[in-house]
């Protein structure tokens, strides 16, 4: 018999609620994932496993880890990825996933991410879609806008797809983003939404603290390539004076 190019190595969760978290725009899904597995001390539960997924161990907290796990906790479970998961590896992974959700008789599949709107403004929001229309109103009461077009990209787009043509109740949630850098503040904003939809209970002011650290660098950098313009222009201006 042919080997299946991908083996998910999971223990049976009765109706689990699932999240996705692989990286994306602004890695508002792996932040996100990566957030709450930390936050719900949650432990790792199974793997992905392929020969095509690049040969590594990820080292966390002195133990080597696969770059493609699962974390659980009562019956939820997130999707991590700590590498760049190629187009038709995510199609292989999204097929099995939800083989497994719809046999696991799932309560939800959420994929979260990122989507990039290349400015900045006061209240970044979030987006989502779900599978069914009933899905959709379900997003809007939980604050999400709904996206009425548009593509998405990658394990969210194609998890999206799957899970619902297996009847299950799939959705994706993204966050609004600039786009360029690592967001934590977008990834608080789809955890809020997130919480509407399940029973997850987590503060996010961890993440809001590290995105103010991060704006505060931004804004010291851009004061700097400011100043040394400012000079350089006046350099400029002395010559030609």
């Amino acid at each position: 018999m042919e080997e299946k190019p991908v083996k998910l190595v999971l223990p049976e969760v009765k109706n689990p609620i699932f999240i996705e978290g692989y990286p994306g725009i602004g890695l508002v899904g792996h932040i996100a994932g990566n957030f709450l597995a930390k936050e719900l001390g949650m432990e790792m539960i199974g793997y992905v496993e392929s020969p095509f997924i690049p040969p590594m161990s990820i080292v966390l907290e002195g133990k080597p880890n696969p770059p493609l796990r699962f974390y659980g906790k009562d019956n939820l479970i997130v999707a991590i990825a700590d590498v760049y998961v190629p187009p038709t590896l995510v199609n292989e992974i999204a097929r099995e996933l939800a083989s497994y959700l719809s046999e696991m008789k799932a309560e939800k599949v959420i994929s979260i991410g990122g989507i990039g709107i290349g400015f900045f403004k006061e209240k970044m929001e979030v987006w989502g879609v779900g599978a069914r229309e009933e899905l959709n109103r379900e997003l809007e009461e939980a604050g999400a806008k709904i996206l009425q077009y548009g593509s998405i990209m990658g394990m969210s787009g194609k998890l999206l797809w799957e899970a619902g043509k297996r009847g299950l109740n799939a959705y994706v949630l993204l966050g609004e983003t600039f786009g360029d850098r690592p967001d934590p503040r977008a990834a608080a904003n789809v955890i809020e939404v997130l919480k509407k939809l399940t029973p997850i209970d987590v503060s996010t002011e961890p993440l809001i603290k590290e995105a103010e650290m991060i704006e505060e660098q931004l804004r010291k950098m851009h004061e700097q390539m400011e100043q040394a313009r400012k000079k350089e222009m006046k350099q400029y201006e002395s010559i030609y004076l």
